[in-house]
């Protein structure tokens, strides 16, 4: 019979016998039993345990008579070993050779704090991981590429830690793809704090040292302290400014410095009366009223979201918690039952808040502990992220999807400005981390990314939380600049579904698709634009359409395309989208070009087309190209109308428009294409609209009543060649290329569309058409609305507007 798999806990408790320390190390053992391992806890961290060392000895052996009654009392009786590095290197508890054997067959090695410098015995495993209780320095250390800092974490396989908002956009430690490391947080065995006390009474409390005048750092010129009594004295005045009563468990102190508090209205105790023992420790904490305390100012000002673990037990046992702000609401919820504050004002605020509503913050603290801290959360989703079996557990309530009143409609074009509330509220929510179905991908979803933030973000957070099925994504970052490689960085870092690719500079779209294909490994791949959004249900119905034999290539639907696939669209947020895209319908259509903001093939078939084209440069023409491949050996291009994706357009490319590199592009892959397949390019078929139709004719009709024959009248098409059809007149696409060809784009802004009007009255225009479906102009470009208007000609509501082009202003 196969046993329990193993796992060791290497920790220094030892160095630190205190209760909170007591309650931390077995949490994490216990949490992990319950999971259904076989926990070991070792120390080989070669400090002296400086508190059981006596008059003649080294404090070995009462050091490890500690270990034995701590074990003991959690029933690992014998799972535990004291390796006297500091020593003669003898290893009390397990025998030498059990260990090393433990080691071997450990499914994971956790090195809590990493307070234990790898060996030999832990890194050949090549199952080390790192648990980092105390962030800041050592993500500075590999900021400034120390030698010793980088040889100690590239020793683990995977790095965890308490910094619960790293990698987020207002976090200010260092990140790097080299070394991602994982927010987690101090797990806790719920049923241990369970407790009917009534602390009504009761002063709020804390525990810890006042004065450590050590570990002080500097960065960018800045110092930093560790010391937790600069946090403490910025708020003397305090207890004079709230109703609740402040009491501090503190070691580290002198008479001085506790009666500094004291004159201030702060009672201050002894902090061994408290933690000089496991059970003392527990009783404080439970006979409090909540926790007051604050945070070390390293931890503050980088807001690293540190949260400790003796607030993990304070609200487990429902006790509310009212602690200094490091940015741990990115993972927590706050407001109540976990209040952070800022300054003095608002620590007396929040402590006023929970008396005024203690029953409230006590349920809310115990919620907060449920679903976030309890051990099956935490050490769950820290094993699944490690790809350790895991048995039923519950989870984490999942990251929120974007808000339903988002607006989804851009700002200008070319470049591409979203509303500023969306573009803040994509750039600073925090990077979520998404469970993902276990097992073997079916579907690998590549995108290629070169800066554009906020609809990256979109993107690929609505793919996370949109998709259902085992998938991974693969993101080609194509050299992106910051925050976007920062994010993608960190993105990667919390989600075992992301597998980031870096590329130091911009390889252009093609090759950084066949990138991602190539190292794809689903039987199922889908080219997904990082300007995207897509709603649930998505993949599941595009994967349904390639279970035809002879479909090779399936795109959806969407509202910006520029061929059969793009329909008309009435949506402007999120939760209009979402609304939208589930009422589609319908059977698949054979389609020109499925263009490659998103397609989907089997693997089979990529294999047997082969990669896009790299010839098409930074992008364009690539999916004219293979659509045409695909049917070329045998197989249906098809769009599902079934299956709506949001598309922004051109976030990338767009930024090429404004000197004029757009057009050179497009001009020179549309040689490229002509060349390639000897004969010419012809603008995409759209789909046919039958309201549309009507429409087209009424307009038609409309314009021909409005202007003289023999006149020139650019129409704002939209590539639609049917509208330029007017008996006696002229009529030009608008805005168009030099050679007529409509220009696939909309103005990037006012001024844009100004340039442009002046070029078509230069080229012969003399009015200029406004179909129904484009009135909106009049609203994105004010500047042209102003130009146009005192030259209004005619007017037909729900059909064309007319106006007559006079001299540029």
């Amino acid at each position: 019979m196969i046993g329990r798999p193993k796992l060791v806990l290497l920790g220094m408790l030892t160095k630190m016998p205190v209760g909170g320390v007591l309650w931390q190390v077995s949490q994490y053992l216990l949490g992990f039993e319950r999971l259904g391992y076989e926990t070991y806890y070792v120390e080989a961290h070669a400090r002296t345990p400086s508190m059981f060392v006596g008059p003649d000895d080294d404090g070995s052996a009462t050091a490890a008579a500690f270990l034995d009654a701590f074990t003991r009392r959690l029933g690992l009786n014998g799972r535990w070993a004291l390796h006297a590095l500091h020593s003669d290197g003898r290893v009390y508890g397990m025998t030498e050779a059990h260990l090393r054997r433990v080691y071997r067959e450990a499914a994971v090695i956790v090195n809590l704090h990493g307070g234990t410098l790898p060996r030999p015995e832990h890194t050949a495993t090549g199952r080390l991981v790192l648990l980092n209780t105390d962030p800041v320095q050592l993500e500075l250390e590999l900021d400034r590429h120390d030698a010793r800092a980088i040889e100690f974490v590239d020793a683990h396989s995977a790095l965890f830690t308490w910094a619960l908002n790293h990698g987020n956009a207002d976090c200010r430690l260092p990140l790097t793809a080299r070394h991602p490391f994982v927010p987690t947080v101090q797990p806790v065995l719920l049923d241990q704090w369970v407790n009917d006390a009534d602390p009504h009474d009761a002063p709020f409390t804390t525990v810890g040292n006042w004065r450590q005048p050590w570990r002080e750092l500097t960065f960018r010129g800045e110092r930093y302290t560790w010391s937790k009594h600069h946090e403490f004295l910025k708020l003397l005045d305090l207890p004079g400014r709230t109703r609740a009563r402040l009491e501090l468990a503190l070691s580290s102190y002198e008479p001085a410095d506790r009666a500094l508090l004291e004159q201030h209205g702060w009672r201050v105790r002894h902090g061994l009366d408290v933690s000089s023992d496991a059970e003392a420790y527990r009783a404080y904490v439970i006979g409090s009223r909540g926790e007051f305390t604050v945070a070390k100012d390293q931890n503050v000002r980088f807001r690293s979201g540190w949260f400790s673990e003796r607030s993990a037990a304070y609200l487990a046992a429902g006790r509310p918690v009212v602690m200094q702000d490091t940015g741990f609401g990115a993972a927590l919820p706050t407001g109540a039952g976990l209040l952070p504050f800022t300054d003095v004002e608002d620590a007396a605020a929040a402590l006023d808040a929970v008396l005024a509503d203690e029953k409230q913050h006590r349920h809310a603290a115990l919620a907060i502990a449920r679903d976030h801290l309890a051990h099956d959360v935490v050490l769950g989703a820290l094993l699944e992220h490690l790809d350790l079996p895991v048995p039923s557990r519950r989870r984490a309530p999942a990251p929120t999807v974007l808000p339903a009143d988002l607006d989804l409609r851009p700002r200008s074009r070319r470049p591409l400005v979203l509303d500023p509330r969306t573009e803040q509220v994509a750039v600073t929510r925090p990077v979520p981390t998404v469970p993902v179905v276990r097992g073997t991908p079916d579907t690998s979803i590549v995108v290629a990314v070169h800066d554009n933030l906020a609809v990256t973000r979109l993107a690929l957070e609505s793919v996370l939380t949109s998709t259902s099925g085992a998938f991974e994504l693969v993101v080609v970052d194509n050299g992106s600049a910051e925050p976007t490689a920062r994010y993608l960085a960190a993105l990667a870092a919390r989600n075992r579904a992301v597998r980031l690719i870096r590329n130091d500079t911009n390889h252009g779209f093609a090759p950084a698709v066949n990138q991602g294909l190539g190292v794809a490994t689903a039987p199922v791949l889908v080219v997904l634009n990082n300007d995207v959004v897509v709603t649930p249900g998505w993949l599941t119905a595009l994967r349904a359409r390639l279970a035809d034999p002879l479909v090779g290539l399936v795109g959806p639907t969407t509202n910006r395309c520029g061929n059969a696939a793009e329909v008309p669209a009435d949506y402007d947020t999120y939760g209009e989208l979402r609304a939208f895209a589930a009422r589609r319908s319908g059977e698949p259509f054979d389609i020109e070009v499925a263009t490659l903001f998103c397609a989907a093939m089997r693997r089979s078939v990529r294999d047997e087309v082969g990669a896009l084209d790299e010839r098409f440069e930074l992008g364009l023409f690539e999916d004219d190209d293979y659509s045409r491949r695909v049917r070329a050996a045998g197989y249906r291009v098809v769009c599902d109308p079934a299956v709506f994706v949001h598309h922004f357009g051109e976030a990338t490319l767009g930024l090429l428009a404004a000197d004029g590199r757009y057009g050179a592009l497009f001009d020179a892959n549309r040689a490229r294409f002509e060349a390639k397949w000897g004969e010419p390019w012809t603008p995409h078929e759209r789909h046919v609209d039958p309201d549309y139709v009507r429409l087209r004719d009424r307009a038609r009709l409309a314009i021909a009543a409005a202007v003289p024959e023999g006149a020139t009248v650019a129409v704002v098409s939209h590539g639609d060649d049917e509208l330029l059809d007017l008996p006696g007149r002229r009529g030009r696409h608008f805005p168009a290329m030099p050679d007529g060809v409509w220009a696939g784009e909309h103005p990037a802004d006012g001024a844009d569309a100004l340039a442009r009007l002046d070029a078509a009255r230069r080229a012969g225009a003399d009015y200029l058409a406004l179909p129904a479906p484009c009135a909106w102009w009049l609203d994105f470009y004010p500047d042209l609305a102003a130009r146009l208007s005192p030259h209004l000609v005619a007017a037909t509501p729900g059909t064309v507007t007319v106006y007559r082009l006079g001299e540029a202003s």
